[in-house]
């Protein structure tokens, strides 16, 4: 307990707790799970015990390094957990399907940039605390204990990378619109945008959302109302309108 990182000190992450964030996170046969200032290594190895997926910790302080390997030793997961001693904002953790954190939200608010470039669907969790303008996708709070003033909780914050689509796109199969510009502006999981055609007024819309590579919007065109559901594979789209597989739209990012 206290015992001094880089940045902060540690803090254990409680065995229930850790559990609840990976659940939160529904870790699945191939997931990559990377801990950030993993500490004494419970997520790491509680990952690797209870879904026998590869884990990773990263930690500064090389006593709970060393801590930690000894505890994958006692849980018999060595074979599936790595612990790294060095400093998050240096190491690689690019190929986490899975990255959990219990840093502090300065700390968060630090490794944000580089956490929206990972790999669309990478899902986050972080324990207590946020990550300021993100806006979590998902938040549960998990029981502590009862005291005399009250029931102590923690709460657990979930967040999926999503695809990268800032910019102008130039779509095909829109109804009686040809080589259409939408100009999506993307506000992390959110968007905004409007889509204009030659000749044509320009058509606004608002409340785009996006989970992962999945990307849904709604629109009014010709007078009627239009559902876009589809998917972002870097710099392409494809979907459908009304979820009707005859009305298949194709996008390019500009």
């Amino acid at each position: 307990m206290a015992a001094h990182g880089k940045d902060i000190m540690w803090v254990p992450t409680r065995v229930d707790t850790a559990t609840q964030m990976l659940a939160l996170a529904q870790v699945k046969p191939g997931d990559i799970v990377y801990d950030l200032g993993s500490g004494d290594g419970v997520i790491p190895i509680q990952a690797a015990k209870r879904y026998s997926v590869r884990a990773v910790g990263i930690e500064y302080n090389p006593d709970l390094v060393a801590l930690s390997k000894r505890n994958a030793i006692r849980e018999n997961v060595q074979n599936l957990v790595t612990f790294k001693q060095g400093d998050i904002f240096v190491e690689d953790f690019s190929s986490a399907t899975v990255l959990t954190l219990f840093l502090g939200e300065s700390l968060n608010l630090r490794l944000m940039p580089t956490i929206l470039k990972m790999k669309p669907g990478t899902r986050v969790v972080s324990n207590t605390f946020r990550m300021e303008s993100w806006i979590p996708d998902q938040e549960v709070s998990v029981r502590l204990s009862e005291t005399t003033i009250g029931t102590l909780n923690e709460t657990i914050y979930l967040w999926i990378v999503p695809a990268n689509i800032d910019g102008t796109w130039e779509f095909t199969g829109l109804p009686g619109l040809d080589k259409t510009a939408i100009r999506f502006i993307q506000k992390k999981q959110f968007f905004d945008g409007s889509i204009t055609s030659q000749g044509k007024r320009s058509i606004a819309f608002e409340d785009g959302r996006i989970r992962g590579d999945g990307i849904r919007f709604d629109f009014e065109g010709n007078g009627k109302k239009y559902s876009f559901n589809g998917q972002v594979n870097g710099s392409q789209m494809r979907g459908t309108l009304n979820g009707d597989p005859k009305l298949v739209v194709v996008g390019k990012r500009l």
